[in-house]
Parts: structure tokens; C-alpha cells; sequence
């Protein structure tokens, strides 16, 4: 796969953030070429946001299934980005192919391996200089459920990031896991989205299933809930098929990268006995560690009161907290 910047990106100054601060952003479209089909050209969405008196680190945001870079972006005090700008890092947010501004190849091209492929490509233009000429000496892929997978997946492949951040995933599922398959139907067909253009095999969650997949009743405001809604994205075909290969140990044992793991104790796809239905942070180390074994490290947290979704929820703030200190810890800003 190559990569084409765009002719130019957009240096901007003020805030897109809402944080108070002045920030620089850049917004790129990356040009990729898949090898599933060589004829094509692929486009990703993306916006890079720098704290103003620059970074040394940058993030890059890998959403799950039916979210895009929103998932990052959630209004007030559940905002990734912003915190993170605050705190002194760079972030990537992006539209995974399929999703967003981005392209939306035939369903069945987009899987785990074509995710992967994409960002090889864009972990090299932030070490190497993205078009508007910024270059990061460290890189952190941060994802969430099957953005986590993709992460893992590439850092074995790559070797090309400092750390990974993996949250909303582990290497076992609940009972409701198998059940989920049920919940979806066309994204042409859903009110929310609202578009009959969508591709064939675009789905995403049936109108009243998002919440009970993704959110933990108890930890989630009711503004939190319906927004949760009212930003679904999709996810393709091949996606689904491709997911259980984003579990597979061959690729986490293969991490050399330092690791963080982040779940919320009321995960619905993942909070299983295996794990002690994630009551404890050891617990959930305990089992996990046989699953890294060649990381430089493994650290985990569990968030009491918190879904599959951890942005959505009360304790996300504390969640961005926990991500900060790990990476003050493990990597400077």
C-alpha cells in the first residue's frame, strides 16, 4: 500500500477543541492505495490537533465498529481530544475507511487486514513529517473495542508505535458477545443515519439496541445516551467476519511496545468470568498477562460503573486520567 498526501493541509490556530487554549490544527486526507484492489484509491479523513507550544508525543484514535472520530470528540468533559491537547500530546482522529468523511469500499474489502494495511502508511507521516511539516519522535496507538484490535494487530506487525492503548477490549467475551450479531441492520435502513446510499452490508444497530450493546445504564446520563445514538456510525460485513482475528494471541504476544488495557466493569461484550466479570484490575491482569507476553510492559485498570463505551460514561474523565498518568509514566509528553 502507498500513500499520497494531498496537494495541501489546513494549518489552523484557534481552538477547535472548545478547551480555551490556542491549538494548531491540521486537517489531511490520506491517499492509500489497498492491495485488495490496486485500481483504487482510498481517502482518510483526519485532523491532527497540536497544543500550540507543540508535542514530542502523538496519539493516534482508532474508534470501534459503528463509531467514527466523534467517539473522541464527545461534548464537555467527555472530550478526548480536548483533554489529551490540554495535557500536552498531539492526536490523530480519523475516520477508519468506511466510516465518516472517509471512502466506503464494497463491504466485503473492508476487514481487520485493509484497517491494518491503512496505517503503516500513517504512523510514517507522523514520524516522518505529515504535508503541513509536523513530526512526532514517539507514537501511541489509543483504540477502543475494535480500534484496540487494530491497534494490537498492527504493533505486531509494524513494530512502528512506543505504546499501545487498548480499551473495551479483551481476550474473552460475555454470553451477549454471540448475541450481538442480531442487533444489526442495514445502515441504509436506519432512521438515524439516514442515508440509502449506504452500501450493501454498511449495518449498524437496529433503532432501541445501541444502549443495551454499549452502555452500562447506571454510569450513562440520559444526554449521554441519546448523543451515544444520535453519533452511530457503521460497520461493514467484513469487518464482522474479520474481527476474531483481532483476538488472536499470536499478534498481542507479539507487542514488544509498552501496553495499557482499560475495560469497564459492566462491559457487556466482554466483563466474563474468565476475567472475574472484571471486579478487580488483577483480575483482569491475571488473566490478560498470558496474552502479552512480550510487551515492555502491561498495566490495567478496571472503571467501576462503566459500559463497553468508556467515553460515554460518568467516569470517563477519570479514564483520560488514567491514560495521562500512564504516559507520563511510561512515555513523556
Amino acid at each position: 500500500m502507498s500513500l499520497h498526501p494531498p496537494p495541501g493541509s489546513a494549518p489552523a490556530a484557534s481552538d477547535p477543541t472548545g478547551s480555551g487554549q490556542d491549538i494548531v490544527r491540521e486537517d489531511i486526507t490520506f491517499e492509500v492505495v489497498p492491495s485488495v484492489d490496486p485500481s483504487a484509491r482510498w481517502k482518510i479523513s483526519a485532523q491532527l490537533l497540536i497544543p500550540a507550544g507543540g508535542a514530542d508525543t502523538v496519539q493516534l484514535l482508532l474508534p470501534g465498529l459503528t463509531y467514527d472520530r466523534r467517539y473522541w470528540q464527545v461534548p464537555g468533559e467527555y472530550d478526548y481530544a480536548a483533554h489529551m491537547v490540554r495535557a500536552g500530546y498531539a492526536v490523530l482522529l480519523l475516520d477508519r475507511i468506511g466510516t465518516g468523511a472517509s471512502s466506503r469500499p464494497p463491504a466485503n474489502e473492508v476487514t481487520a487486514d485493509t484497517h491494518v494495511e491503512t496505517l503503516k502508511p500513517i504512523v510514517a507521516a507522523l514520524r516522518e513529517g505529515t504535508p503541513g511539516g509536523h513530526s512526532f519522535a514517539r507514537v501511541v496507538s489509543v483504540g477502543h473495542s475494535y480500534g484496540a484490535g487494530l491497534a494490537i494487530v498492527a504493533a505486531a506487525r509494524h513494530a512502528d508505535v512506543d505504546g499501545v492503548v487498548v480499551t473495551g477490549m479483551l481476550h474473552t467475551t460475555s454470553p451477549m458477545y454471540d448475541e450481538v450479531i442480531n442487533f444489526f441492520h442495514p445502515g441504509s435502513e436506519d432512521p438515524v443515519l439516514a442515508d440509502p446510499s449506504l452500501p450493501q452490508w454498511y449495518m449498524t444497530q437496529r433503532p432501541g439496541l445501541r444502549a443495551k450493546m454499549l452502555e452500562y445504564a447506571e454510569g450513562i446520563d440520559e444526554e449521554l445516551s441519546l448523543h451515544n445514538e444520535q453519533m452511530k456510525s457503521t460497520a461493514t460485513i467484513g469487518e464482522g467476519e474479520s474481527l476474531p482475528q483481532t483476538y488472536l494471541s499470536e499478534f498481542s504476544n507479539a507487542i514488544t511496545a509498552h501496553v495499557l488495557l482499560v475495560v469497564g466493569e459492566h462491559d457487556a461484550l466482554f466483563s466474563s468470568a474468565d476475567v472475574g466479570f472484571a471486579a478487580t484490575s488483577e483480575a483482569v491482569e491475571e488473566f490478560e498477562k498470558d496474552f502479552y507476553t512480550s510487551s515492555a510492559s502491561l498495566t490495567t485498570h478496571v472503571l467501576p460503573g462503566t459500559g463497553h463505551s468508556l467515553n460515554l460514561h460518568r467516569t470517563a474523565p477519570r479514564t483520560y486520567q488514567l491514560i495521562h498518568d500512564w504516559l507520563r509514566a511510561h512515555l513523556a509528553a
